[in-house]
């Protein structure tokens, strides 16, 4: 938490344009397991259209068993329409987040609307570690955004696996204010904790979302989502999060 409130400090000392956000979520979890509770401080920074550094502060609890985490990422123009990012974060205990990971993706504009996308991030666990590579089309007309992601998820030692996210996205306020919503289903990559450690299993998710500016500075960010992993369990839970613009 130090760590965030320094970098928060040094932005705002160099005057910069700069919003932070701190939310927690809960989880219900069905057939008795634990639920889950994650609480979070995030900021992003914006030098000019399309090139942004962003990072998050997190602490979770899954299964009984408590995680830290940070990360930073930042994106960077390539050209007049496209765009690249990395990412990367870490985790000290790790006990069920991955000790490390790191992202990269390019988004390409072409079209009226159009973007379409591609990245891989590679996870480092205690006991193995997995790479997820994702592709993606979106299409902006008026007020909506619809968007169709794959996800391709592989334990290190094992078969792969697919998933596929569908959504759509409604604007006012400008592109401000939004509600959302997207479903999931395919298989997935997942790390339960000790002992088990790593699964790929049936997925199927829906989740709502949003994000409200009732003042200039101040916005409420929330989702809601029920996530049902295999026969292993339900997640039914509520995200809720204060923006504020600086």
């Amino acid at each position: 938490m130090r760590l965030l409130v320094l970098v928060l400090a040094c932005l705002a000392g160099r005057a910069f344009a700069l919003d932070a956000e701190a939310g927690v979520s809960y989880e219900n979890l069905d057939k008795g397991k634990p639920d889950w509770k994650s609480a979070y401080v995030e900021a992003a920074h914006d030098f000019a259209p399309r090139q942004t550094l962003y990072g998050m502060l997190r602490e979770t609890e899954r299964f009984d068993l408590r995680d830290s985490e940070v990360m930073a990422g930042y994106s960077h123009p390539l050209g007049s329409s496209l765009v690249g990012v990395v990412e990367a974060s870490a985790s000290p205990d790790h006990n069920v987040l991955p000790q490390s990971s790191v992202f990269g993706q390019l988004a390409w504009q072409f079209g009226q609307g159009w973007v379409v996308s591609g990245g891989a991030r590679y996870n480092s666990y205690t006991d193995n570690d997995s790479r997820t590579l994702n592709a993606g089309l979106e299409r902006y007309f008026g007020s909506f955004r619809a968007f169709y992601a794959l996800y391709n998820g592989k334990p290190q030692g094992s078969s792969s696996a697919s998933a596929q996210r569908l959504g759509l996205d409604y604007y006012y306020c400008g592109e401000r204010c939004r509600v959302g919503a997207a479903l999931v289903w395919g298989r997935e990559v997942e790390n339960v904790g000790p002992p088990t450690g790593l699964i790929t299993s049936d997925v199927r998710a829906f989740a709502l979302y949003g994000r409200h500016w009732f003042t200039p500075a101040w916005a409420l960010t929330w989702d809601a989502s029920t996530h049902e992993q295999g026969d292993l369990y339900r997640r039914t839970g509520l995200r809720l999060g204060l923006r504020h613009r600086f």
